[in-house]
């Protein structure tokens, strides 16, 4: 009787030894940091700090931003203060106006040597998004791009110009069709092969202003301007300004499939004094 119970007692404690074993599955820490939305920021003259431009999403934790993608540089960045203006100030978001401007302000680590606006990201962001490098060209667009274009659109090309190509040979143009009355329109493309993905810019033509304040009608090249060509899985996404008379406008763009939209966007005033 007495090894009867023993041996009842042994299997007891085994099996529920086992049970606390089996309810213990090996955990794999993770703790992954979660992407956030970018930032725009201008820089002072020396180039190692930036303020932060004011956006539609309000920076509520500017701590969380510890990176910065100038042009083709990629930098720590670390959160200062926020600061107001002052009585110097005259408005403007400038290197020349930097010390006199409110804003997020954050100190650049790496030296930069060249670039007068940043985009401001986390350690998710760098590790999903690897700059593409490009050189800037200028020449007419390949006559099978135009093709493509025209039966996209369905209108005729006034003006077709390649204004940058990358290293697998793939190309942005810039594209202005013909008006239809008043209807203007100039499109930004991603042509590799058989792939277009599209930046439309609709407008109501105005000889003085049709895209920008004072643009006298025109599309002009050098005021649309690529910073920076980033590749992901999704594809690849680029940051640009906008200048126009009175300021510019920033936009991180990405590809949703055969057009680009914009997953950040931001403005500053520049008009010249």
């Amino acid at each position: 009787m007495k090894s009867l119970f023993l041996a009842i007692l042994l299997l007891t404690l085994y099996g529920c030894d086992n049970s606390q074993n089996q309810s213990k599955p090996s955990v794999k820490s993770e703790n992954k940091e979660q992407m956030i939305s970018p930032y725009f920021g201008f820089l002072n003259q020396q180039k190692d700090s930036l303020i932060a431009l004011p956006m539609d999403q309000a920076m509520e934790s500017p701590e969380k931003y510890n990176y910065v993608i100038i042009e083709d540089q990629v930098s720590p960045l670390e959160f200062i203060q926020n600061k107001t203006d002052n009585k110097e100030s005259n408005g403007r978001q400038t290197a020349q106006n930097f010390a006199n401007s409110e804003g997020s302000l954050f100190t650049i680590k790496n030296e930069i040597k060249s670039g007068d606006f940043g985009m401001l990201v986390n350690q998710s962001f760098v590790n999903e998004y690897k700059i593409e490098p490009f050189t800037k060209v200028q020449h007419e667009t390949s006559p099978e791009i135009k093709e493509k274009l025209e039966k996209k659109y369905n209108r005729k090309i006034n003006k077709s110009t390649t204004i940058a190509v990358l290293k697998d040979k793939a190309e942005f143009n810039l594209t202005v069709f013909e008006n239809q009355q008043d209807s203007a329109l100039a499109v930004f493309s991603y042509a590799k092969e058989d792939q277009l993905i599209n930046l439309d810019f609709p407008a109501t033509y105005d000889d003085i202003s049709t895209w920008r304040v004072d643009d006298g009608g025109q599309f002009d090249n050098e005021a649309f301007q690529v910073l920076t060509v980033l590749r992901s899985e999704i594809g690849v996404s680029f940051v640009s300004i906008f200048w126009g008379a009175e300021g510019y406008e920033l936009n991180f763009y990405q590809p949703k499939k055969d057009k680009f939209s914009s997953a950040a966007q931001a403005y500053g005033y520049s008009s010249p004094l």
